[in-house]
């Protein structure tokens, strides 16, 4: 089978994305046929966003030359034959998408970037370097996002997520990977016509691959209050010039291959209107929280408790039965 591995993590990196090289190298053990499409920089809490205004670049990246810190060698030589079809180029050399979300790589991925490999059968999202499981991680994940874009294409799509955002060691992310495969195999071989997407979750733990696979529903979570953002002074916050977000102190420029430099820009001159300045600055004890009570028979119950969830979904805000015909309005 012909996969479309999607991330919204990016390059593999020890530190943010550790999990994807195990999972695609389980896939082609397993003997499918592997395309990777991945953002060149972390996507993460994107949903199924494109950036309409940003041009994509497609950087054709030999496995070997990724340096592990989510950057790669650019100077990396391949011989001609690859380097005048990269298309038809090994499954070891993976694509890099400048300015890419994990919908956009799903977009190209399919259309695009490996049409002389064949047809693709399925798209894998992830694996994410963390769990996602409650509507509030769902409707924000990049990783379920790649897999909803993917149904929204006509295609099947699977979302992954290796539970642990903690460092990991290799026999637990190789276990994982070979767990989550096999549940892959699974759903291609039983694939119910009801269902667009599924979205596992995999705990992280030496035992996995012997505990057990469960059907789960998603858990129900909702903001209380404002988590996400929280005010800072001026001086530190950043600032939007030309569409363009930059620090009031410095400016950075990332190249191709995701290394970055700063230099010192001047301070742009604030406007007299009142002004208030935020950051992302995510507070999630409430949801951990809410999480760790979370009803059995749900995602977060399921792989909180040490075992490997599975929720089957489909690729649409379905409309509330009962509510039809003409809507009288009671100010009439």
């Amino acid at each position: 089978m012909h996969i479309l591995v999607v991330n919204d993590d990016g390059p593999p990196s020890r530190r943010l994305s550790p999990y994807i090289e195990p999972l695609v190298t389980a896939l082609e053990s397993a003997g499918h046929r592997i395309s990777v499409a991945i953002p060149a920089a972390s996507r993460s809490w994107i949903g199924k966003a494109h950036l309409i205004e940003a041009s994509l670049k497609a950087t054709y990246v030999p496995l070997a030359s990724f340096r592990g810190d989510g950057t790669w060698d650019d100077s990396y030589s391949v011989d001609d034959e690859v380097s005048d079809s990269p298309s038809s180029s090994s499954s070891r050399d993976w694509v890099v998408i400048t300015n890419g979300t994990p919908a956009s790589c799903v977009q190209l991925g399919l259309h695009n970037l490996f049409a002389d490999r064949g047809p693709i059968d399925l798209v894998i999202s992830g694996p994410n370097h963390g769990r996602n499981a409650s509507t509030i991680y769902n409707l924000s994940s990049g990783t379920v996002g790649g897999a909803l874009e993917a149904a929204t294409c006509g295609k099947r799509g699977i979302a992954i997520s290796f539970g642990s955002k903690d460092e990991q060691p290799l026999d637990i992310i190789h276990a994982a990977a070979r767990l989550a495969v096999r549940v892959v195999n699974h759903l291609i071989r039983n694939w119910d016509d009801q269902v667009e997407l599924y979205n596992v979750n995999v705990p992280m733990r030496a035992d996995v691959e012997s505990r057990p696979v469960v059907w789960t529903r998603t858990y129900p979570y909702y903001w209380a209050r404002g988590y996400l953002y929280s005010e800072v002074s001026s001086d530190k916050a950043p600032v939007l010039t030309n569409g363009h977000t930059t620090s009031t102190s410095e400016e950075t420029n990332g190249d191709l291959n995701g290394t970055t430099s700063s230099s010192k820009t001047p301070t742009p001159k604030r406007s007299g209107l009142k002004q208030r300045d935020f950051a992302w600055a995510a507070e999630l004890s409430d949801m951990k929280k809410a999480l760790q009570e979370s009803p059995e028979g749900t995602d977060a119950h399921t792989v909180l408790s040490g075992n490997t969830s599975v929720t089957a979904l489909r690729a649409n805000f379905w409309h509330v039965p009962g509510l039809e015909g003409q809507l009288h309005l009671d100010d009439a």
